[in-house]
Protein backbone atom coordinates (compact mmCIF):
# COMPACT_ATOMS: atom_id res chain seq x y z
CA UNK A 1 0.00 0.00 0.00
CA UNK A 2 1.26 3.50 -0.88
CA UNK A 3 0.90 5.94 2.05
CA UNK A 4 0.80 8.83 -0.42
CA UNK A 5 -2.63 7.60 -1.52
CA UNK A 6 -4.05 7.35 2.01
CA UNK A 7 -6.14 10.19 3.41
CA UNK A 8 -4.64 10.68 6.86
CA UNK A 9 -8.04 11.81 8.19
CA UNK A 10 -9.00 8.16 7.95
CA UNK A 11 -6.56 7.43 10.77
CA UNK A 12 -8.72 9.56 13.08
CA UNK A 13 -11.74 7.48 12.11
CA UNK A 14 -9.77 4.27 12.70
CA UNK A 15 -8.71 5.43 16.19
CA UNK A 16 -12.28 6.44 17.02
CA UNK A 17 -13.57 3.05 15.88
CA UNK A 18 -11.02 1.26 18.04
CA UNK A 19 -12.14 3.29 21.07
CA UNK A 20 -15.91 3.12 20.56
CA UNK A 21 -16.50 -0.10 18.54
CA UNK A 22 -19.34 1.81 16.87
CA UNK A 23 -19.54 3.55 13.50
CA UNK A 24 -22.13 6.00 14.84
CA UNK A 25 -20.13 6.90 17.96
CA UNK A 26 -16.88 7.07 16.01
CA UNK A 27 -18.49 9.53 13.60
CA UNK A 28 -19.72 11.69 16.49
CA UNK A 29 -16.24 11.61 18.01
CA UNK A 30 -14.58 13.00 14.85
CA UNK A 31 -17.48 15.19 13.69
CA UNK A 32 -18.84 13.01 10.88
CA UNK A 33 -22.33 11.73 10.10
CA UNK A 34 -22.96 7.99 10.30
CA UNK A 35 -22.94 7.69 6.51
CA UNK A 36 -19.67 9.65 6.23
CA UNK A 37 -18.09 7.48 8.94
CA UNK A 38 -19.27 4.33 7.11
CA UNK A 39 -17.76 5.66 3.90
CA UNK A 40 -14.47 6.34 5.70
CA UNK A 41 -14.41 2.77 6.99
CA UNK A 42 -15.03 1.47 3.45
CA UNK A 43 -12.12 3.55 2.14
CA UNK A 44 -9.89 2.21 4.91
CA UNK A 45 -10.88 -1.36 4.08
CA UNK A 46 -10.18 -0.80 0.38
CA UNK A 47 -6.81 0.85 1.10
CA UNK A 48 -5.62 -1.86 3.49
CA UNK A 49 -7.29 -4.86 1.88
CA UNK A 50 -8.75 -5.99 5.19
CA UNK A 51 -12.21 -5.83 6.83
CA UNK A 52 -10.61 -4.12 9.89
CA UNK A 53 -13.89 -4.16 11.86
CA UNK A 54 -16.54 -6.90 11.82
CA UNK A 55 -20.08 -6.34 13.08
CA UNK A 56 -20.97 -8.58 16.05
CA UNK A 57 -23.66 -8.48 18.78
CA UNK A 58 -21.07 -6.73 20.97
CA UNK A 59 -20.31 -4.04 18.38
CA UNK A 60 -17.68 -3.60 15.69
CA UNK A 61 -14.90 -6.01 16.69
CA UNK A 62 -11.39 -5.33 15.27
CA UNK A 63 -9.63 -7.79 13.00
CA UNK A 64 -6.09 -9.05 13.78
CA UNK A 65 -4.63 -6.41 11.45
CA UNK A 66 -6.60 -3.65 13.18
CA UNK A 67 -5.27 -4.85 16.54
CA UNK A 68 -1.71 -4.64 15.18
CA UNK A 69 -2.28 -1.13 13.86
CA UNK A 70 -3.97 0.24 16.98
CA UNK A 71 -0.92 1.28 19.02
CA UNK A 72 1.23 2.63 16.12
CA UNK A 73 -1.64 4.74 14.81
CA UNK A 74 -2.68 5.97 18.26
CA UNK A 75 0.92 6.80 19.15
CA UNK A 76 1.37 8.78 15.93
CA UNK A 77 -1.82 10.75 16.54
CA UNK A 78 -0.80 11.46 20.15
CA UNK A 79 2.59 12.78 19.03
CA UNK A 80 0.92 15.02 16.47
CA UNK A 81 -1.57 16.36 19.03
CA UNK A 82 1.21 16.98 21.52
CA UNK A 83 3.26 18.91 18.97
CA UNK A 84 0.30 21.04 17.93
CA UNK A 85 -0.70 21.73 21.54
CA UNK A 86 2.75 23.11 22.36
CA UNK A 87 2.31 25.80 19.72
CA UNK A 88 -1.05 26.97 21.04
CA UNK A 89 -1.44 29.93 23.35
CA UNK A 90 -4.24 29.82 25.90
CA UNK A 91 -5.79 33.12 27.02
CA UNK A 92 -8.21 32.43 29.88
CA UNK A 93 -9.83 35.88 29.79
CA UNK A 94 -11.10 35.29 26.24
CA UNK A 95 -11.29 31.50 26.14
CA UNK A 96 -14.58 29.79 25.42
CA UNK A 97 -14.37 26.10 26.29
CA UNK A 98 -15.29 23.64 29.02
CA UNK A 99 -13.38 21.50 31.49
CA UNK A 100 -14.54 18.23 33.01
CA UNK A 101 -13.27 17.50 36.51
CA UNK A 102 -13.53 14.42 38.69
CA UNK A 103 -14.53 15.79 42.08
CA UNK A 104 -16.23 14.18 45.05
CA UNK A 105 -19.19 15.58 46.94
CA UNK A 106 -16.84 16.36 49.87
CA UNK A 107 -14.57 18.47 47.69
CA UNK A 108 -17.59 20.09 46.07
CA UNK A 109 -18.65 21.26 49.52
CA UNK A 110 -15.24 22.30 50.83
CA UNK A 111 -13.26 23.49 47.81
CA UNK A 112 -15.59 24.28 44.92
CA UNK A 113 -16.82 27.71 46.12
CA UNK A 114 -13.35 29.28 45.97
CA UNK A 115 -12.44 27.37 42.79
CA UNK A 116 -15.50 28.57 40.90
CA UNK A 117 -15.07 32.11 42.23
CA UNK A 118 -11.55 32.24 40.80
CA UNK A 119 -12.69 30.63 37.57
CA UNK A 120 -15.42 33.22 37.06
CA UNK A 121 -13.02 36.08 37.75
CA UNK A 122 -10.21 34.86 35.49
CA UNK A 123 -12.10 33.11 32.69
CA UNK A 124 -15.81 34.00 32.52
CA UNK A 125 -16.23 32.20 29.17
CA UNK A 126 -15.18 28.83 30.57
CA UNK A 127 -17.69 26.31 31.89
CA UNK A 128 -16.95 23.54 34.38
CA UNK A 129 -18.58 20.12 34.72
CA UNK A 130 -17.87 17.93 37.74
CA UNK A 131 -18.39 14.17 37.67
CA UNK A 132 -17.85 11.29 40.11
CA UNK A 133 -17.73 8.00 38.17
CA UNK A 134 -16.02 4.83 39.41
CA UNK A 135 -12.25 5.25 39.35
CA UNK A 136 -11.76 2.71 36.56
CA UNK A 137 -14.16 4.60 34.29
CA UNK A 138 -12.55 7.92 35.19
CA UNK A 139 -9.11 6.57 34.35
CA UNK A 140 -10.25 5.40 30.92
CA UNK A 141 -12.01 8.72 30.31
CA UNK A 142 -8.74 10.55 30.93
CA UNK A 143 -6.92 8.16 28.58
CA UNK A 144 -9.57 8.93 25.95
CA UNK A 145 -9.32 12.69 26.50
CA UNK A 146 -12.89 12.93 27.81
CA UNK A 147 -11.91 13.95 31.35
CA UNK A 148 -9.39 16.71 32.03
CA UNK A 149 -8.42 16.17 35.64
CA UNK A 150 -9.09 14.07 38.74
CA UNK A 151 -8.79 15.49 42.26
CA UNK A 152 -9.15 13.85 45.63
CA UNK A 153 -7.76 11.10 47.85
CA UNK A 154 -6.61 9.04 44.87
CA UNK A 155 -4.40 5.99 44.53
CA UNK A 156 -1.62 6.28 41.95
CA UNK A 157 -3.28 5.78 38.55
CA UNK A 158 -0.18 4.46 36.78
CA UNK A 159 2.83 5.29 34.64
CA UNK A 160 0.83 7.20 32.00
CA UNK A 161 -0.49 9.67 34.58
CA UNK A 162 1.07 12.69 36.24
CA UNK A 163 0.44 13.29 39.94
CA UNK A 164 0.69 16.50 41.97
CA UNK A 165 0.17 16.50 45.73
CA UNK A 166 -1.89 19.43 47.01
CA UNK A 167 -1.77 18.89 50.77
CA UNK A 168 -2.01 16.17 53.38
CA UNK A 169 -4.99 15.64 55.65
CA UNK A 170 -5.25 14.32 59.17
CA UNK A 171 -8.20 12.64 60.86
CA UNK A 172 -10.58 13.76 63.56
CA UNK A 173 -13.98 12.87 65.03
CA UNK A 174 -17.23 14.78 64.62
CA UNK A 175 -19.98 14.47 67.23
CA UNK A 176 -23.10 16.36 68.22
CA UNK A 177 -22.59 19.33 70.53
CA UNK A 178 -25.28 17.68 72.67
CA UNK A 179 -23.67 14.24 72.70
CA UNK A 180 -24.77 12.51 75.93
CA UNK A 181 -21.46 10.80 76.82
CA UNK A 182 -18.59 12.32 74.84
CA UNK A 183 -17.00 15.47 76.23
CA UNK A 184 -14.10 17.59 74.97
CA UNK A 185 -11.82 14.56 74.75
CA UNK A 186 -12.27 10.95 73.76
CA UNK A 187 -10.45 7.91 75.10
CA UNK A 188 -9.72 4.85 73.01
CA UNK A 189 -12.13 2.82 75.13
CA UNK A 190 -14.88 5.41 74.57
CA UNK A 191 -14.18 5.40 70.86
CA UNK A 192 -14.50 1.60 70.66
CA UNK A 193 -17.67 1.65 72.78
CA UNK A 194 -19.31 4.32 70.58
CA UNK A 195 -21.53 3.63 67.58
CA UNK A 196 -20.12 5.02 64.33
CA UNK A 197 -21.04 6.30 60.90
CA UNK A 198 -19.30 4.68 57.91
CA UNK A 199 -19.03 6.88 54.82
CA UNK A 200 -18.32 4.75 51.76
CA UNK A 201 -19.72 6.18 48.51
CA UNK A 202 -20.52 3.46 46.01
CA UNK A 203 -19.04 5.15 42.95
CA UNK A 204 -17.00 8.09 44.19
CA UNK A 205 -13.23 8.29 44.45
CA UNK A 206 -13.52 8.95 48.18
CA UNK A 207 -14.63 5.40 48.86
CA UNK A 208 -10.94 4.93 49.63
CA UNK A 209 -11.42 6.86 52.90
CA UNK A 210 -13.45 4.21 54.68
CA UNK A 211 -11.18 1.50 53.27
CA UNK A 212 -8.22 3.26 54.88
CA UNK A 213 -10.03 3.45 58.20
CA UNK A 214 -11.02 -0.23 58.13
CA UNK A 215 -7.44 -1.27 57.33
CA UNK A 216 -5.95 0.89 60.08
CA UNK A 217 -8.44 -0.20 62.73
CA UNK A 218 -7.92 -3.86 61.82
CA UNK A 219 -4.16 -3.49 62.26
CA UNK A 220 -4.79 -2.01 65.73
CA UNK A 221 -7.26 -4.73 66.65
CA UNK A 222 -10.11 -2.19 66.74
CA UNK A 223 -13.54 -3.14 65.45
CA UNK A 224 -15.99 -0.28 65.11
CA UNK A 225 -19.69 -0.77 65.72
CA UNK A 226 -21.42 0.77 62.70
CA UNK A 227 -24.86 2.22 63.27
CA UNK A 228 -25.20 4.02 59.94
CA UNK A 229 -23.59 3.48 56.52
CA UNK A 230 -24.05 6.19 53.89
CA UNK A 231 -22.98 6.69 50.25
CA UNK A 232 -23.41 10.49 50.28
CA UNK A 233 -21.76 13.25 52.30
CA UNK A 234 -24.69 15.65 51.98
CA UNK A 235 -26.83 15.77 55.10
CA UNK A 236 -24.23 14.10 57.33
CA UNK A 237 -23.65 17.22 59.42
CA UNK A 238 -27.34 17.47 60.35
CA UNK A 239 -27.48 13.73 61.01
CA UNK A 240 -24.51 13.83 63.39
CA UNK A 241 -26.03 16.84 65.16
CA UNK A 242 -29.27 14.96 65.76
CA UNK A 243 -27.91 11.74 67.26
CA UNK A 244 -25.17 10.10 69.33
CA UNK A 245 -23.25 8.59 66.38
CA UNK A 246 -19.54 9.34 65.84
CA UNK A 247 -18.11 10.22 62.43
CA UNK A 248 -14.38 9.84 61.73
CA UNK A 249 -13.45 12.21 58.92
CA UNK A 250 -10.62 14.29 57.41
CA UNK A 251 -10.12 17.59 59.24
CA UNK A 252 -11.07 19.86 56.33
CA UNK A 253 -14.51 18.37 55.72
CA UNK A 254 -15.02 18.06 59.49
CA UNK A 255 -14.41 21.79 59.94
CA UNK A 256 -16.91 22.53 57.19
CA UNK A 257 -19.50 20.48 59.06
CA UNK A 258 -19.09 22.67 62.16
CA UNK A 259 -20.19 25.67 60.10
CA UNK A 260 -23.34 23.91 58.91
CA UNK A 261 -24.77 22.23 61.99
CA UNK A 262 -24.70 21.87 65.76
CA UNK A 263 -21.62 19.63 65.79
CA UNK A 264 -18.14 19.81 67.26
CA UNK A 265 -14.75 18.25 66.64
CA UNK A 266 -13.11 15.88 69.13
CA UNK A 267 -9.51 14.70 68.60
CA UNK A 268 -8.96 11.05 67.80
CA UNK A 269 -7.54 9.13 70.77
CA UNK A 270 -4.87 7.55 68.55
CA UNK A 271 -2.91 8.46 65.42
CA UNK A 272 -3.86 7.44 61.91
CA UNK A 273 -1.61 7.89 58.85
CA UNK A 274 -2.07 11.16 57.01
CA UNK A 275 -3.84 11.04 53.68
CA UNK A 276 -2.67 12.74 50.51
CA UNK A 277 -5.06 14.92 48.54
CA UNK A 278 -3.74 15.18 45.01
CA UNK A 279 -4.66 15.77 41.41
CA UNK A 280 -3.81 13.48 38.52
CA UNK A 281 -4.05 13.82 34.75
CA UNK A 282 -3.14 11.72 31.73
CA UNK A 283 0.09 12.35 29.86
CA UNK A 284 -1.86 13.31 26.71
CA UNK A 285 -2.97 16.49 28.53
CA UNK A 286 0.35 17.22 30.19
CA UNK A 287 1.53 19.85 27.68
CA UNK A 288 -1.86 21.25 26.73
CA UNK A 289 -1.74 24.98 27.64
CA UNK A 290 -5.43 25.07 28.62
CA UNK A 291 -5.08 22.04 30.86
CA UNK A 292 -1.90 23.47 32.40
CA UNK A 293 -3.74 26.69 33.25
CA UNK A 294 -6.69 24.78 34.69
CA UNK A 295 -4.43 22.60 36.85
CA UNK A 296 -2.71 25.68 38.19
CA UNK A 297 -6.02 27.35 39.03
CA UNK A 298 -7.27 24.22 40.84
CA UNK A 299 -4.04 23.89 42.83
CA UNK A 300 -4.07 27.56 43.84
CA UNK A 301 -7.69 27.46 44.95
CA UNK A 302 -7.15 24.29 46.99
CA UNK A 303 -4.11 25.71 48.73
CA UNK A 304 -5.80 29.05 49.33
CA UNK A 305 -8.66 27.17 50.97
CA UNK A 306 -6.19 25.41 53.24
CA UNK A 307 -4.85 28.78 54.41
CA UNK A 308 -8.24 30.13 55.53
CA UNK A 309 -8.43 30.96 59.26
CA UNK A 310 -11.07 28.30 59.99
CA UNK A 311 -9.00 25.57 58.38
CA UNK A 312 -6.86 24.77 61.42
Amino acid sequence: MNLNSLDLNLLLVFDALMRTRSVTLAGERVGLSQSAASNSLKRLRDALGDPLFVRTPKGMEPSPLAMELELPIRGTLEQLRDTLQRTRVFKPSTANRSFKLLLSDIAQLVHMPLMVSQLRQQAPGISLETVAPPLREAKQAMVDGELDLAMGFLPDLGADFHRQSLFTETWTCVVSKDHPTIGETLTEAEYIAATHIAYHPAVSIHSILDQLLVAQFSSKGIKRKIGLSVPYWGGLASTVAACDLVLTAPVGPALSMTRLANVRIVPLPFELPKIDLCMQWHTRMHRDPANQWFRNLCAQSYRAGEALPMRG
